[in-house]
C-alpha cells in the first residue's frame, strides 16, 4: 500500500472546499483546468495570461459557453516557430532524415494555432503580464481591464512562469470583476515563504475550490509539490453554508498528470 504524503499541518489552509460543481475542461494532460461549471456558464470574458503551444481549455471553455470573448495574452506567442517548424521537417523529409507523418503533424499544428486565434470570440495581444511594467512590450492587469467593459464577468487564467508573485496585490486589486481564477504557483522552492503569503492575501477574496501538481517539477522536502495549479471561486459566489474540505490529491477522473508519461503527484492534508 502506497505511503500518504501528508502535509504539514501549517499548509491545511490550501486545502479546497468542497464544492458540487467541478468539471474537468481542457486535455487530460497539461493544459487542462479543473473549474466551476456554472462559473464558465456564467461570465462574459475570459482573460487567459499564457498559452504557450495548449489552448484546449479556452476550446473547452467556448464549447460550453458560446457567448464568451477570450483575450489572450502570451509574447512568446506567434506564427514563426510553426513555420521554422515546417520549414525544419521539409528540409529533413526532402533528405530522407524524416517520415511525411513527422511533417504533416506541423502542418496540422500551424492550422490549428490559426484556426484558434483567427475565431471571432479570441484576440490574441502579444504582450507581457507583468508589474511593474518596464519594457514596450509589458502589460499589467490595470491595462487590461481597461480593455474590458466594467460590468463584465470575468474568469482569469494565469499560467506565467513566476511572474505570477509580481501581479497578486493587482489580482486584489479587481478582485471584485474576478468571479474565478486559475492560476499556477512555479518554483515553490524558491518562493516558499511569498507563495504561502500570496494564497493568504487572495483568500481574502476567494475561496480555494481545487488544487493539483504539476508533475513536471518535484516535491519539496516536506512534501509540498514545487509546482502548483489552484482554482479560485469569488467569495460572492460559494453558496456553501457547512464547510467541508478535499483532503487527498489528486482526485480521481477529475485530476491527471501533466505529464502523462510520469506518475502524478499525490498529496494530502489532515487536522
Amino acid at each position: 500500500m502506497t505511503k500518504l504524503n501528508i502535509l504539514d499541518k501549517k499548509y491545511n489552509f490550501l486545502r479546497p472546499i468542497k464544492t458540487d460543481n467541478l468539471i474537468r475542461l481542457g486535455a487530460n494532460a497539461d493544459g487542462g483546468y479543473v473549474v466551476d461549471s456554472n462559473t464558465i456558464e456564467n461570465c462574459n470574458f475570459l482573460i487567459s495570461f499564457g498559452l504557450g503551444s495548449h489552448w484546449s481549455f479556452e476550446l473547452d471553455c467556448l464549447k460550453k459557453n458560446k457567448n464568451l470573448l477570450i483575450f489572450v495574452y502570451d509574447h512568446t506567442v506567434s506564427k514563426w516557430p510553426y513555420l521554422l517548424g515546417i520549414w525544419k521537417y521539409l528540409r529533413r523529409l526532402l533528405t530522407f532524415r524524416a517520415t511525411i507523418e513527422a511533417f504533416q503533424t506541423r502542418i496540422e499544428g500551424y492550422s490549428k494555432f490559426r484556426k484558434f486565434i483567427n475565431l471571432d470570440n479570441v484576440k490574441l495581444y502579444n504582450e507581457r503580464i507583468i508589474y511593474p511594467t518596464s519594457e514596450s512590450k509589458d502589460i499589467d492587469l490595470k491595462k487590461v481591464f481597461s480593455r474590458i467593459n466594467n460590468k463584465s464577468e470575468v474568469i482569469l487564467k494565469s499560467d506565467i512562469e513566476g511572474d505570477e508573485y509580481k501581479i497578486i496585490d493587482q489580482l486584489i486589486e479587481y478582485s471584485s470583476r474576478i468571479k474565478m481564477l486559475m492560476i499556477e504557483f512555479h518554483w515553490i522552492n524558491k518562493n516558499e515563504n511569498i507563495f504561502l503569503d500570496s494564497v493568504k492575501k487572495l483568500k481574502n477574496f476567494f475561496e480555494i475550490i481545487h488544487i493539483h501538481a504539476n508533475n513536471h517539477d518535484l516535491k519539496l522536502k516536506s512534501g509540498l509539490p514545487i509546482t502548483l495549479e489552484f482554482t479560485f471561486l469569488n467569495k460572492k459566489l460559494v453558496l456553501t453554508k457547512k464547510v467541508e474540505y478535499f483532503n487527498d490529491f489528486p482526485i480521481k477522473d477529475l485530476d491527471y498528470p501533466n505529464n502523462p508519461n510520469q506518475e502524478d503527484l499525490s498529496f494530502s492534508f489532515r487536522d
